[in-house]
């Protein structure tokens, strides 16, 4: 079960690992929060794969999928 602060924030950043999982590497409130800190690590880790997703699940910190993780909807970057 989702905590209440849990739910607040659907918003994540997802990592693609070398697995070829899905990995939640942060968490917002809002998708231009975590827009903004997706521009950062693209410009600081510009080799790593990163995707702005909607998590609503909250039940893991990993997505299962390839190419896409599951129950989001990427930023189209």
């Amino acid at each position: 079960m989702m905590t209440y602060k849990e739910r607040l924030c659907c918003w994540a950043i997802a990592r693609l690992l070398p697995s070829h999982q899905w990995m939640i590497v942060a968490r917002f409130r809002s998708r231009s929060d975590a827009d903004g800190h997706f521009q950062f690590l693209r410009q600081t880790i510009p080799h790593v794969k990163f995707e702005v997703v909607f998590d609503s699940s909250g039940e893991s910190h990993r997505l299962s999928g390839l190419g896409c993780p599951s129950n989001s909807l990427t930023s189209g970057r």
